[in-house]
């Protein structure tokens, strides 16, 4: 990521001293307009950080709401099959009491 960041800061700054010296402007505006490119670029990735983890962490609550979808599912599956059981032992107390 630290190559690509550079790669972008000596595109940047090239472009600029291009401009620069095509145009024939004065240090000073040189140096506002190429703080305001890197203001920019800044402001851009900082963006992008945000978006980033707002993205995290929304999969992140989305996980958890899977967990406890599944968890809940879980304990149904576990009382269905604790009530079939019960339901199997009453069903056996029964056929010993017949015989």
């Amino acid at each position: 990521m630290t190559t690509l960041n550079q790669r972008v800061v000596d595109v940047v700054l090239a472009a600029a001293e291009e401009d620069f010296l095509s145009n024939n402007k004065d240090a000073e505006t040189f140096a506002a307009e190429l703080a305001l490119l890197g203001s920019t670029l800044v402001t851009a990735g900082d963006f992008l950080g945000t978006l980033s983890a707002a993205i995290v962490l929304k999969q992140i609550y989305l996980d958890r709401i899977q967990a406890q979808k599944e968890q809940k599912e879980q304990e149904s599956q576990m009382k269905d099959i604790q009530d079939q059981l019960t339901s199997l032992k009453k069903e056996i107390k029964a056929l010993r009491r017949m015989k």
